[in-house]
């Protein structure tokens, strides 16, 4: 588990909206990572958080940097049961999570923000994920 920047970005919630972040990004070649995109909020993990931070907002979008947590999880059933139920019984609460992985791919990227960072770090920092 590492501490990550995940640019939060506000967008407008309308047909393009996503495209034209993108298309922004790409222009300037930033990696996207991990995506969380909701009604009128992107949650971004990219290459060069610095350089899209200041590139966003030069194109007018509300944006700040947040720090959060990546984890990359094995793929079989219980991983992701295992990862919360140890993070909640240590008090650690999730505000939100966010993931994909390929059916047969053996592990996937997690990101998360938690209210306890360092101490969420401490629990899985001699965990084999």
């Amino acid at each position: 588990m590492q501490k990550i920047i995940e640019l939060y970005v506000v967008i407008e919630n309308r047909p393009n909206s996503a495209g034209e972040l993108f298309r922004i990004l790409k222009k300037k070649n930033i990696s996207i990572y991990a995506i969380g995109l909701f009604q009128d909020v992107a949650r971004l993990y990219v290459s060069d958080s610095m350089k899209a931070f200041t590139l966003l907002q030069d194109n007018n979008y509300v944006v700040e940097e947040r720090e959060v947590l990546a984890i990359n999880l094995p793929n079989h059933p219980g991983a992701l049961m295992e990862l919360t139920m140890k993070l909640g019984n240590a008090g650690i609460n999730i505000d939100y999570l966010y993931g994909a992985l390929e059916p047969k791919q053996k592990k996937g990227m997690l990101i998360l923000e938690v209210d306890k960072p360092d101490l969420a770090q401490d629990i899985f920092r001699n965990d084999p994920y």
